[in-house]
């Protein structure tokens, strides 16, 4: 069995970075046409305007007295252990706590060292602007659809599309603006190596 655990992560408003528990990386700003000084970004970090959660379960295949398959979601708690082949799915929550729309928040989440994305399991929001992109070195650079370059037999260089276990990253740009005192939520799913 493998040890699963939720991380830590943090969020930056500006260039301040604040401390939260679970993910990876968010990125968001105000949509305030006012500059903000660096003690009001201090204000903002105490108040924590937007909150990330991270939720992981693991899928279970269930068989009804028909013998038809259903697909259920348990909840997975820190440090749970599972088996090689078990399929996973990490839920992304953004809460936006404040009274103002919040606009630019990216949140980057890696996947898990010993697990292989399931492609095409992302979810993306349907908002204006809205991206889902991937990562295949390291967070370094994204794209919707990554490609490699690999030699033909014909000796010739082709670009394909990146195989499931080149997969580093995924990254939402939730869109031009998370509404104030709302949520979004996206995931994607996981194959334990």
């Amino acid at each position: 069995m493998r040890k699963f655990e939720i991380k830590s992560f943090y969020v930056a408003l500006g260039a301040v970075i604040l401390p939260m528990l679970l993910l990876s990386t968010a990125i968001a700003s105000n949509n305030n046409p006012t500059n903000k000084s660096v003690p009001d970004l201090r204000v903002a970090q105490q108040q924590q305007p937007v909150e990330l959660l991270l939720a992981a379960e693991k899928r279970q295949i269930i068989r009804d007295e028909l013998g038809k398959e259903k697909i259920s979601w348990n909840s997975l708690p820190s440090n749970s252990q599972v088996i090689p082949g078990s399929i996973l799915r990490y839920t992304v929550i953004a809460k936006n706590n404040t009274s103002r729309n919040m606009s630019n928040l990216t949140v980057i989440q890696p996947i898990p060292s010993g697990m292989v994305y399931i492609i095409p399991s992302a979810t993306a929001l349907n908002a204006a602007g809205a991206r889902l992109e991937f990562s295949i070195d390291g967070s370094k650079t994204f794209s919707s659809n990554p490609i490699i370059r690999v030699r033909g037999r014909n000796g010739q260089i082709e670009e394909r599309p990146a195989p499931a276990d080149a997969y580093t990253h995924v990254r939402w740009n939730f869109g031009e603006t998370l509404p104030a005192n709302s949520k979004v939520a996206v995931s994607y799913q996981v194959r334990v190596k």
